[in-house]
């Protein structure tokens, strides 16, 4: 008898911890990492190619245990949760994305950096060639109906700018390095992901063929928690022209512990619609005889659109602190 246990909880606030796991010291993570440190020293006058907030409105996490691979068994559960975050319009994200720019640009100033002025990009002929996209930028989800969709955001630049056109996977185009290099100024471009919600899962295969009559169990849980966080990854790409085979004077900053602010700012919603969840019931029935089966959640977070617009703030101002703290200490 092979025995599956299915879970998704909602959670309503979730407190940040160092680290995840039983007894012993978790394992610390640097708030920020850089790359290439060398090319950030000595420069105190920068220009500024681009900043932007990406707001994730749409994500979704899984979880599945299994078997070891060397096992017979194919049996297996599998969990999954969905959630959508409604209730905050373009306007309190672009508010948003122009409060953390103008926090962005007042802290170069103050950490000794002279912002040079737009006109050297858009006068030279090499960045001309540039291509923009209108902001905001949003992606949406592909293949909803067979897989649950994708994740779905919206990219804002601040008021009176546009964003540039990425190559596949987000790569900046080469003209923006060429132009760096014949500038001689270091460019900054600054991205930054803010996401609504916190993941968590956890999975369990336990064996007991050998000992009873019980078989195998299987435990498959996930949860989504409201809380805002700048996610690791975003910061800063600091350009000084195209890398060679044995030169690369570019660099990056980047968040590598979440900056995080925990805490409810909506309401959250079990919004699992009829369909799945008679398809959850179907799959439970089918787990029981093939030893296999899977369950699906959505949720969907109604926001208060003021209190997003705190935490999302709060979350910019310590993620510029920390990134242009560390870009000052490597010059």
């Amino acid at each position: 008898m092979k025995r599956i246990i299915l879970s998704a909880a909602i959670l309503t606030l979730i407190t940040a911890c160092a680290g995840i796991g039983g007894g012993g010291s978790a394992k610390v993570v640097e708030p920020t990492a850089i790359t290439n440190a060398k090319t950030f020293t000595g420069q105190n006058t920068v220009l500024i190619g681009e900043f932007s907030v990406t707001f994730v409105t749409f994500d979704k996490t899984s979880a599945t245990a299994k078997s070891s691979m060397f096992s017979s068994d194919t049996g297996y559960a599998s969990s999954a949760i969905r959630a959508k975050l409604d209730g905050v319009p373009d306007e309190v994200m672009q508010s948003i994305t122009d409060a953390a720019y103008k926090d962005f640009t007042t802290g170069l100033r103050a950490n000794g950096y002279t912002i040079g002025d737009d006109s050297a990009l858009t006068g030279n002929p090499t960045w001309q060639k540039i291509k923009y996209d209108d902001s905001p930028r949003k992606t949406t989800s592909s293949f909803k109906m067979v897989t649950g969709g994708s994740r779905e955001d919206a990219t804002f630049a601040p008021t009176g700018k546009k964003l540039i056109s990425k190559n596949i996977g987000g790569m900046l185009p080469y003209q923006a390095y060429d132009a760096a290099g014949q500038l001689q100024v270091p460019i900054i471009n600054a991205n930054y992901v803010v996401h609504f919600v916190y993941f968590g899962s956890e999975t369990e295969y336990r064996s007991n063929a050998y000992s009873d009559i019980k078989g195998a169990e299987y435990s498959a849980e996930v949860s989504v928690g409201q809380g805002i966080q700048v996610v690791p990854g975003s910061g800063i790409n600091w350009i000084r022209g195209v890398t060679s085979t044995f030169n690369d004077p570019n660099g990056q900053l980047l968040i590598q512990a979440p900056v995080v602010i925990p805490g409810a700012y909506g309401k959250s919603e079990d919004s699992t619609s009829g369909l799945q969840k008679a398809a959850n019931v179907f799959s439970s029935v089918l787990g029981a005889v093939s030893g296999g089966s899977s369950s699906a959640k959505d949720i969907n977070i109604m926001a208060n659109p003021n209190e997003y617009k705190a935490k999302a703030s709060a979350a910019l101002t310590e993620a510029n602190k920390r990134l242009l703290g560390a870009l000052a200490a490597a010059r």
